[in-house]
């Protein structure tokens, strides 16, 4: 099985943070490209994310994906298998809400990994379980 990575971002890639799973059996979670999280997989996640990674295996691959910037105030967020030129999946999302549009399969497979990210930051920085972007930490201050 692949290597499949989650990539969360902002506008200029402000506060980018990933999740890679690495043959159903491995976990990383990357923040800025490095690694902050190192884990194996719980039978738990094997078995939620199995079929999922499988449905979207099973779908053909873009030739090419439109990039579509975040915004403002939201984020791109993309869905990669590795050996493959493109992402699967880029889309706007908004802090904090599910990435849509992709349709079946791959909303739920953004759901889960969103889900899985956003949890494995929590644990290790509470304040940091959803991408900050400029603005907000301005507004923070």
């Amino acid at each position: 099985m692949k290597t499949v990575t989650y990539e969360r971002s902002g506008r200029t890639n402000t506060g980018a943070q990933a999740v890679r799973v690495e043959g159903m059996k491995h976990l990383r979670v990357l923040e800025q490209g490095e690694t902050v999280v190192e884990r194996d997989l719980t039978e738990e996640e094997v078995r939620r994310l199995r079929p999922l990674v499988e449905e979207a295996e099973r779908q053909p691959a873009p030739a090419a994906v439109t990039p579509e910037a975040g915004g403002p105030r939201g984020m791109a967020v993309s869905l990669a298998f590795e050996d493959e030129e493109t992402p699967r999946v880029r889309l706007e999302a908004h802090p904090g809400q599910r990435a849509k549009g992709a349709g079946g399969a791959y909303d739920e497979l953004l759901g889960e990994l969103d889900e899985l990210l956003t949890s494995e930051l929590h644990e290790r920085a509470p304040r940091h379980a959803h991408a900050v972007l400029p603005h907000e930490l301005r507004n923070e201050e």
